[in-house]
């Protein structure tokens, strides 16, 4: 007997409480518009580990404010403030959660909120697609949990992050691992405020007994807050800022606590963009479409290595897009992940394939 919950409306339907697996219904299962991302390439290049649970910054003096589950209707008040303090801040994004809507839907607002949220200088992450825990999933699962969330911000950004942090935290070994094949950071905090509790009095003196234990000379931190909470934005965001500065910190990106350069903080699913690197800013038009304008923003780097697929040959896309011969090679060609550039243009075929099938389905 299968238990759980069984019911209409937001309270069954909405991730991450749905029961995806057994519920066509489920937000969970929805598939965002865009291009394919499983083929791109996906080379692990820098000095910052893959697949290694990374919770520690190592810039002294720095404090990288992270926000997690968004966008979400508090998003922009929040871009007013840190614009207004000039701070910039890292957001982990869900793709569909909370019955919010697809991020990449352009009747939701989030589109043009996002593409703000990269144009003023704060660095974009994953939050997996629908909020699921990682460590619970098959790989199929994850890996569905992964490129769904990759096609929906590729869709509104025209690239993808590197950074990713897994819901709960929780990820284990095998989650490491697949993480590691599709070439992602995985990021921890070592200031946890809480404040999805919403006891704020608690969370301030979190956040400031870390900071009181430390020294800016010799010590940094990365916070762990969420966008989604009324008081988090519009209360404790700016008493963080406050007591920080206070405290001789100066805020970072959670790249920059890395010492990673920001061309390794993206990766780009298009033919173009393989050989073509964008170093333009991303325009605020609500359209779903991507275009750029010739301001100038951080630099992202192009891939050439293949990582869709299990470590064992027997992964399969389980979204629209890439199918057939080309994404076969690459899923039973692929053990540790091709080292080399012969895998890329197998992605670029794959890439070209998926992109043509889905423009005949999308005029069908």
């Amino acid at each position: 007997m299968i238990q759980g919950l069984c019911g209409i409306g937001a309270y069954y339907c909405d991730a991450p409480s749905c029961l995806f697996q057994y519920g066509p219904a489920c937000d969970a299962n929805q598939t965002p518009s865009g291009l394919n991302t499983s083929s791109v390439p996906r080379p692990k290049i820098g000095d910052v580990p893959y697949g290694v649970s990374i919770r520690a910054c190592n810039v002294p003096g720095k404090v990288a404010l992270t926000f997690d589950d968004g966008p979400y209707i508090y998003t922009s008040d929040l871009l007013d403030i840190l614009k207004a303090r000039g701070v910039k801040a890292t957001f982990f994004l869900v793709g569909n959660n909370g019955g919010k809507g697809q991020i990449n839907d352009p009747k939701t607002g989030y589109p043009s909120l996002i593409r703000r949220m990269y144009n003023e200088g704060h660095q974009i992450g994953s939050h997996t697609w629908s909020h699921q825990d990682l460590s619970t999933l098959t790989q199929g699962q994850r890996y569905d949990q992964i490129i769904k969330n990759e096609i929906a911000i590729s869709d509104i950004l025209g690239f993808f992050p590197t950074y990713l942090r897994p819901p709960y935290m929780s990820c284990n070994t095998d989650c490491l691992a697949d993480l590691r094949d599709l070439g992602y950071h995985v990021v921890n905090y070592n200031i946890d405020t809480l404040d999805w509790q919403e006891n704020y009095s608690n969370s301030q003196n979190i956040f400031k007994s870390a900071l009181q234990s430390g020294n800016p000379k010799t010590n940094s931190f990365i916070s762990i807050a969420h966008d989604i909470h009324n008081h988090t934005v519009h209360d404790f965001v700016p008493l963080m800022i406050d007591y920080l500065q206070a405290q001789g910190y100066t805020t970072a990106l959670y790249g920059e606590c890395l010492n990673d350069p920001p061309s390794n903080w993206y990766r780009y699913p298009s033919v173009a963009s393989l050989a073509t690197k964008p170093t333009t800013s991303i325009s605020a038009s609500p359209s779903s479409t991507h275009s750029t304008s010739q301001t100038a923003t951080p630099t992202v780097a192009e891939g050439g290595e293949s990582a869709f697929g299990s470590r064992t040959g027997d992964r399969t896309t389980t979204t629209q897009g890439i199918e057939g011969t080309a994404v076969a090679i690459i899923s039973n060609s692929m053990s540790e992940g091709f080292k080399g550039y012969g895998v890329t243009v197998l992605g670029l075929l794959a890439i070209l394939g998926g992109h043509l099938m889905w423009t005949m389905s999308s005029q069908q």
